[in-house]
C-alpha cells in the first residue's frame, strides 16, 4: 500500500541581501520549496515562468527596481496577479504600508525577521490561498458538470465549513487589522459567489422561497459599494451617487436585491479604468424604484446580444460565468426589469426597475 506525499508549496524570496535570503530559506525550507531572486527583474522572470509559486516574500528597498514596482508588475499580469505578496520591510511608516496594500500586497513583515512571526504569517496566507483555490475549483467543477442543486447546496452548507473555519481561526493571530479585513473580505467573496450560484439554481428550479418585504435600496447600494472598497481604493475609483430621498423603499427580497447590486457594482469597478468615475442614481417613478449605474467603458458590440445569457463568453462578470445572467434572473423573479444602454460608445449604463413598496 502506498500513500501520496503532498507536494510542498513553493515560496519565492526576493531580497538584494543574500543574508536575508539565507535566513528566510533556513526557516522555511523544512515545510516549503524555496526559490530566490536578488533583484526585481529576476523575480518577475521566475514568477512568470513558474506557475506553481504560491507566495512571494518581497523586499521593498532594492536597487534598480524596488518592491513596490515589482508588486505593481505582478498585479498587472494575468499569470501572476493571484500570487499573494508579503512585503519584507524595515520601513514602518503608515504611508509605505498603505501603499503596499494599495498595490495588492496581502501582508507585511518587518525586519529583522522574527522566525515565529515569519512562519505564522506564511502559514496563514498559504492556508488561505489553498482554501480559496480548492473552493473555486469545486464551484467551477460543479457548474461545468451541471451537478446543480443538490451538490451545490451540499457544498454551501457542509464542504465550506471546514476550510473556511481554518481561515477564520487564523484571523485573530494577525495583529494588523487591515490584513485581517483583507482576508475576511476574500472569505466573504468566496461565500457570496457560492451563495449567488445556489440562489440562481433555486430560482431556475422554482424552489427559491421568495419573501418580498420593504427594502431600502439606499442601504443596499451603500453595502454593495463597501463590499468592493479594497478594489475601489486600489483603482482610485470615485463614486457619484444621486438620490431623491435619504431612504427609497422597494418591494423585494433583501438578499436577492443585494446580490443584484453587488454584481453590477463590482463589475462596474472592474471594467472602469484607473481613477475612473461611476455614477449611480436612485429615484422613484410610477410605482417603480429605479437604479441607474453608469461607468466608463462600452461593452464590445459582439458581446451585447448575449450579455444576459447563461455561461456565454460575455457573461463572465463575476468569474463564475453567472454575473449578468444571475442579476437578470433575480430581478425578474421579483417582478423587476433590467437592461443596459451604450452611450456614445464610451459609457455603459445599467438600469434596474423594481416595484416600489
Amino acid at each position: 500500500m502506498t500513500t501520496e506525499t503532498k507536494a510542498k508549496n513553493t515560496i519565492l524570496v526576493v531580497d538584494d541581501e543574500p543574508g536575508n535570503i539565507d535566513l528566510a530559506s533556513a526557516l522555511l525550507r523544512d515545510n516549503y520549496k524555496v526559490k530566490a531572486a536578488t533583484n526585481g527583474k529576476v523575480a518577475l522572470k521566475i514568477a512568470q515562468a513558474d506557475p506553481n509559486i504560491d507566495l512571494i516574500l518581497l523586499d521593498i528597498m532594492m536597487p534598480e527596481m524596488d518592491g513596490f514596482e515589482v508588486c505593481k508588475q505582478l498585479q498587472s499580469s494575468p499569470s501572476t496577479k493571484s500570487i499573494p505578496v508579503i512585503f519584507l520591510t524595515a520601513k514602518t511608516e503608515v504611508a509605505d504600508i498603505t501603499r503596499g496594500f494599495t498595490l495588492g500586497a496581502v501582508d507585511y513583515i518587518t525586519k529583522p525577521l522574527q522566525p515565529e512571526i515569519l512562519k505564522a504569517r506564511v502559514n496563514t496566507h498559504i492556508t488561505l490561498r489553498e482554501s480559496q483555490i480548492a473552493l473555486k475549483n469545486q464551484v467551477e467543477t460543479l457548474i461545468e458538470n451541471a451537478k446543480l442543486r443538490d451538490d451545490i447546496e451540499k457544498l454551501t452548507h457542509h464542504d465550506l465549513k471546514g476550510p473556511l473555519g481554518v481561515i477564520l481561526f487564523e484571523l485573530p493571530k494577525i495583529a494588523d487589522k487591515v490584513v485581517a479585513r483583507s482576508i475576511e473580505e476574500s472569505i466573504n467573496n468566496v461565500l457570496n459567489m457560492v451563495n449567488n450560484t445556489l440562489d440562481v439554481f433555486k430560482i431556475e428550479s422554482g424552489t427559491y422561497p421568495l419573501n418580498p418585504d420593504m427594502v431600502d435600496i439606499n442601504h443596499l447600494v451603500d453595502r454593495a459599494i463597501k463590499s468592493v472598497s479594497r478594489l475601489t481604493k486600489k483603482k482610485g475609483i470615485n463614486f457619484h451617487i444621486e438620490s431623491e430621498h435619504a431612504a427609497t423603499y422597494m418591494n423585494g427580497e433583501k438578499l436577492l436585491c443585494l446580490s443584484i447590486f453587488n454584481n453590477l457594482i463590482k463589475n462596474a469597478v472592474e471594467a472602469s479604468p484607473d481613477n475612473g468615475n461611476i455614477y449611480i442614481s436612485l429615484s422613484e417613478k410610477n410605482d417603480k424604484v429605479e437604479f441607474k449605474l453608469k461607468n466608463t467603458g462600452a461593452i464590445p458590440a459582439e458581446l451585447r446580444t448575449s450579455l444576459f445569457e447563461k455561461f456565454s463568453s460575455s457573461n463572465h462578470l463575476r468569474g463564475s460565468g453567472l454575473g449578468a445572467y444571475s442579476a437578470k434572473l433575480m430581478t425578474e423573479a421579483q417582478q423587476g426589469e433590467i437592461g443596459f444602454t451604450i452611450i456614445d460608445e464610451t459609457f455603459t449604463e445599467f438600469t434596474v426597475l423594481m416595484p416600489a413598496y
